[in-house]
């Protein structure tokens, strides 16, 4: 998926997780590790000039669902350690804030038709639904309305009831687009 997207989903996936005296501190955070995986790019263009070795490789170790729970285990942990005030106040849901927040990165982008290496370093191929486009409007624009709302309303509930509608309304979006795919392969068919 495209940035803006990825960005806006780690964004209300932590915001949601936070709490809500955090809520502004998790959605900045959030949206950094949601786009996190995808600046492994910029190594890349260095290393090769071959587009196709760049999204294979591009696709693998960072967009792991076996590394990134490690990475952010060891993120959380440094921390909570170094002295976060944020993270040491409430370990358990910043735990799980960062661990989604990086998680939904690759499985959002096994939505689109260039999928992921979820499994890496598996020999398996890459894992890819096919039924959302590379950019999808109609999946973002619901994350960034709640982000924005969250971003507004900080501790309010109106912000976490946003953000929940928000990451409701975009799953029944990929929802929809599998069932959409699913009538369209068996009319195919």
């Amino acid at each position: 998926m495209d940035s803006l997207t990825q960005i806006a989903l780690g964004a209300a996936v932590a915001a949601a997780i936070a709490p809500a005296r955090h809520r502004r501190a998790a959605l900045l955070a959030g949206a950094a590790l949601g786009t996190l995986p995808d600046l492994d790019s910029l190594p890349l263009a260095l290393l090769t000039d071959d587009p196709v070795a760049r999204m294979t490789l591009h696709r693998g170790a960072s967009h792991s669902l076996l590394v990134l729970p490690l990475f952010g285990w060891l993120l959380w942990w440094w921390l909570r350690r170094s002295g976060n005030g944020r993270v040491a106040q409430a370990p358990r849901r910043w735990f799980w804030a960062i661990q989604l927040a990086l998680i939904t990165h690759p499985l959002l982008d096994a939505f689109t038709v260039y999928g992921t290496q979820l499994l890496w370093p598996l020999a398996t191929p890459p894992v890819m639904w096919s039924s959302v486009f590379i950019i999808d409007p109609l999946y973002t624009v619901w994350l960034l309305l709640a982000c924005g709302v969250a971003w507004f309303a900080r501790e309010r509930p109106l912000a976490r009831r946003a953000l929940a509608a928000g990451l409701v309304l975009s799953t029944a979006y990929l929802g929809w687009s599998l069932a959409a795919k699913s009538l369209v392969e068996r009319e195919a068919h």
